[in-house]
Order: C-alpha cells, then sequence, then structure tokens
C-alpha cells in the first residue's frame, strides 16, 4: 500500500500514507455512488442479473495495466519496482484455496473486504455483521498458522507475472488480458438477457 509510490517519488512515507488516505477516501466514495456498498448489488453477478461488477473489475484491471506499459515507455514507472518490492510472492496450491475460500465467503456474506468498509461508512448492519466474521476469521487463521503455515508457503513459485509464465512480452500478455475483457463484457450481456434465476 506505500509502495511503489514512495520509492518512485521524492515524497516521504508519511505523505505517501496521506495520498493513500486521500486516494482511499474517493475509491470509497466512487464505490458507493456505483452502488457497490450494498450486497445485494454484488451479489447479483453470480445470479447474472447485474454483471457490472465484472465490468468495474475488469475495467480497472485493463485500465491499470495498460497505463502502467504507457508510463512504462515515458520513463515514469518501473517494473523492476513493482517486482522487487510489491509484487506478492505466488503460492500455487494456497492461493487456489484461499480463493475458493474468499468466493465462498462473498456468494454467502455478500461483501469483499473493501466494500464491507463501504457498507460500515454507509450503516450497513449486513456489513457490520460481514466485517466482524472477517476479523474473528482473521485472528482464527492467525491462531492456527502452527498447524496449517507449512502448506500456507508450500509451492512457492516466486514472484511471477502472467507474461513470464507463458514467456510473452508485457505488451503482448496486455493485448491478450484486453481481449479477453472485451470477450468476458459480451458474455456478461448475454447473461444479463438470460438471468436464469429471475425465471
Amino acid at each position: 500500500m506505500t509502495g511503489p509510490i514512495d520509492m518512485l517519488s521524492g515524497f516521504s512515507l508519511a505523505t505517501s500514507l496521506w495520498i493513500a488516505l486521500v486516494i482511499g477516501f474517493f475509491f470509497g466514495f466512487v464505490l458507493e455512488r456505483a452502488g457497490f456498498g450494498d450486497a445485494r448489488n454484488l451479489t447479483s453477478i453470480f445470479y447474472f442479473r447485474d454483471m457490472r461488477v465484472l465490468r468495474v473489475m475488469f475495467s480497472a484491471l485493463c485500465t491499470t495495466m495498460v497505463g502502467l506499459l504507457l508510463l512504462s515507455y515515458l520513463g515514469l514507472f518501473d517494473y523492476e519496482v513493482l517486482l522487487e518490492h510489491s509484487l506478492l510472492k505466488t503460492y500455487l496450491l494456497p492461493q487456489v484455496v484461499g480463493g475458493v475460500l474468499f468466493g465462498l465467503g462473498f456468494v454467502i456474506g455478500g461483501y469483499c473486504p473493501g466494500t464491507a468498509i463501504v457498507g460500515v461508512v454507509s450503516g450497513k448492519i449486513d456489513s457490520i455483521v460481514f466485517l466482524v466474521g472477517m476479523i474473528v476469521g482473521i485472528w482464527i487463521f492467525a491462531a492456527g498458522f502452527p498447524l496449517w503455515g507449512a502448506f500456507y508457503k508450500s509451492f512457492d513459485m516466486g514472484r511471477l507475472t502472467l507474461w513470464q509464465l507463458f514467456g510473452t512480452s508485457k505488451e503482448l500478455m496486455a493485448a491478450i488480458i484486453v481481449v479477453m475483457a472485451l470477450f468476458a463484457f459480451v458474455l456478461a450481456r448475454l447473461g444479463e438477457k438470460w438471468h436464469p434465476y429471475d425465471k
């Protein structure tokens, strides 16, 4: 969260944290205005009723990806800083298990951690319950870490990007992901028209 802003700029760590706070405030504001502080809007994606979550997340991913490529061409962004300091390691199987658990929590609880905070600030009781449950889950995970810590650190693949994994250039991988996003948008629209759970 604190990098690579303070690594690539003349800002101090304290200034970077203040910048992050301002960005976080406006990010939460936009999420609320988009309706992402409401569990019903968030979980509609699983019932093919409203695919805006997919559109927003894929659009954000593609915008960031293309933006970083452009900034790197202009000499304003260094991928090496990202790879060495900000990119988390890939622990394949543990992260697959974590992704499944996260997805189940999203479906059942109706929120992810960020949107739960937005819901709490908006005064939604269900998001407060979700957030309390999330905190309890974090405590349970931390308390039981001696039991599953070895699995948590297993299948270590290092700091790995998709273009490294598939042996392509950053530019080709970015183009492939943009095409995937466009294809997903078309499928999302068809899914909304299908809306099988409303029939």
